[in-house]
Formats: C-alpha cells, sequence, structure tokens
C-alpha cells in the first residue's frame, strides 16, 4: 500500500528550488540572449565535433541537458540509434522539440545522487553535520549515472560548475555550514561527478573561473569554481560566456573550458 504522506523525489526536488531554478534559467536566458548566443554555439559545435570522432555510435549520454539550449538535439539524434538525456528538469518544451527522434530518452535522475540524501538527512538526523553526507556512500548507487561506461559517447554539458549550487544553498539557509563544510561538500560532487565521466569517450564543458565587472567593465572579483581535481585533458577549447550584464550593475562572466577526457 502506497504511503499517502511519503515525500517523493519530484517534491523533494521542488522543496530544493530545482523547479525554481529551471524557470529562472529560461527567464535568464530570455532576457541574455544576446550575450548567450555565441556561448551557446561554440557549446554545440565542440559537442558535434567531439561526437563525429567517436567510432562506435550506438549510445550517447547528455548529462544536466535541462533546456538543451546548448545540447544538438537533431545531431546527436541522427548520430546514435539512442541518446539519453539525463537531468532533474526536463521542461515540456524540450520534450516537445524531441519529439521528432524517437531515439531520444528523457530520464529524470539526480546526477548528485545527493539532492534526496541532503534532504532526508535533515530531517532524520538531528545532529546533523557535512560528514552525513559524504561519509554515507549509499546515495551513490543506482541509475544511469553510476553505468555511463556503457554509454558510447557522454557528454557532461555546463553542469559541472553548478551541481552543488542548490544544496549548498539549502544547507545554507538551515545554517549548517562554514566556509570550510562549503567547500568540503563542492569538492565532494565535483569530484563524484569528473570520476564518473568515462575516460575516453567523455566530453566536459564547464565554466570554470566567475568574473564579475562593475558598470565601467572593471574587473571587481575574479573565483575559481572548480575545486576537483581535474583528469588529463585533451582538444582543449576556452571561450568566454557573458552570463548577465547590466549597465547599472555591471557582468557576471564565465571562464568557459571545454575538452575531451
Amino acid at each position: 500500500m502506497i504511503n499517502p504522506f511519503k515525500i517523493t523525489e519530484n517534491t523533494i526536488y521542488a522543496r530544493m528550488g530545482y523547479e525554481f531554478e529551471s524557470r529562472e534559467y529560461y527567464y535568464r536566458y530570455i532576457s541574455e540572449i544576446k550575450n548567450w548566443g555565441q556561448h551557446l554555439l561554440n557549446t554545440k559545435r565542440y559537442i558535434t565535433h567531439a561526437a563525429t570522432r567517436v567510432k562506435s555510435k550506438k549510445r550517447a549520454a547528455v548529462i544536466g541537458s535541462g533546456w538543451c539550449f546548448d545540447v544538438p538535439i537533431m545531431e546527436l539524434a541522427r548520430m546514435f540509434d539512442e541518446v539519453v538525456f539525463i537531468d532533474v528538469v526536463h521542461p515540456a518544451r524540450v520534450r516537445a522539440r524531441a519529439s521528432n527522434f524517437p531515439n531520444v530518452k528523457f530520464v529524470k535522475e539526480d546526477i548528485t545522487k545527493m539532492i534526496v540524501e541532503t534532504y532526508n538527512s535533515l530531517e532524520n538526523y538531528k545532529n546533523f553535520t557535512i560528514d552525513i553526507l559524504i561519509c554515507n556512500k549509499n546515495y551513490c548507487h543506482g541509475g544511469y549515472v553510476e553505468c555511463l561506461n556503457e554509454f558510447d559517447f557522454v557528454v557532461s554539458v555546463n553542469t559541472l560548475a553548478f551541481l552543488d549550487d542548490l544544496i549548498v544553498d539549502y544547507l545554507d539557509r538551515k545554517e549548517l555550514l562554514d566556509d570550510f563544510s562549503a567547500r568540503q561538500l563542492i569538492t565532494e560532487i565535483q569530484q563524484s561527478h569528473v570520476n564518473s565521466l568515462p575516460k575516453g569517450k567523455s566530453c566536459l564543458i564547464t565554466p570554470c573561473v566567475e568574473i564579475r565587472k562593475n558598470s565601467d567593465n572593471l574587473e571587481v572579483s575574479n573565483r575559481q569554481i572548480i575545486q576537483c581535481q581535474m583528469p588529463e585533458l585533451n582538444r582543449e577549447d576556452n571561450w568566454n560566456w557573458v552570463y548577465s550584464s547590466s549597465p547599472l550593475s555591471g557582468s557576471i562572466n564565465y571562464s568557459v573550458k571545454a575538452a575531451v577526457l
């Protein structure tokens, strides 16, 4: 018998802000489309080029697909027998765009394997610490993310830098994080993701540095986003992504790195 009071994963995702964040990302895209254009084009081109170099083209996985603004859906669908998009939120508009390709599949899955564990830990442990999350490896099992070696081509698209955001924000709102714990958790989430990407057939595209500029276009801060150890990278490319821009408050820019693992 189904427990009507049991909190589902979808409810947890919503309570931790994932659906709201997805909508906000869409509105940001609409307002910044001119600034995002070159970044999205660069990303699609890099993914397409990397995919053409793969010998076997049976199955491809795109991790962090989201709105797919930066994903060459048609090109991948034509190249591979099956393309699996993996993310927590798959907007209806994206599903509609991909409906013409019967070999495209959408999988709702927590890439970090830590969202539900974070929420449940706060509910079940009175003396919560970050070590409970990091040391409890039960959250790591199951799902497509644990089976990426079965794919011929894997893409992590503009995801690594933002994987920890809502988890860290949620814990911070509960006043459970200090600077050291936050860095420890961010590193763990990022490292687990990088380690999950199969070597020799993965493509990683991620912002690495956040650069903020004032209204006079002068740099006011420079922050390294990626805190984990990166594997050996091949065929690297780099470009700038103007994430947001305002004549009054200035701009947020990302230095983006693309590479094949």
